[in-house]
């Protein structure tokens, strides 16, 4: 699936293994592997993390 912020598009392979907040970065594992994505406003990393955890199902 993926989730576009800014014109920028973040590709996720779930399920989603796990996922760690840093401020406006989020990390998290996927079936892909390891991924970073920091964003310019918290409120934003704060969306996305809310999208990984509903669409991890």
């Amino acid at each position: 699936m993926s989730y576009l912020v800014n014109g920028h598009e973040i590709t996720v392979d779930f399920p989603v293994n796990s996922i760690s907040v840093n401020k406006s970065s989020i990390a998290f594992t996927d079936s892909r592997g390891k991924n970073r994505e920091t964003f310019s406003k918290r409120t934003e990393a704060l969306k996305f993390m809310k999208w990984l955890l509903s669409s991890n199902k």
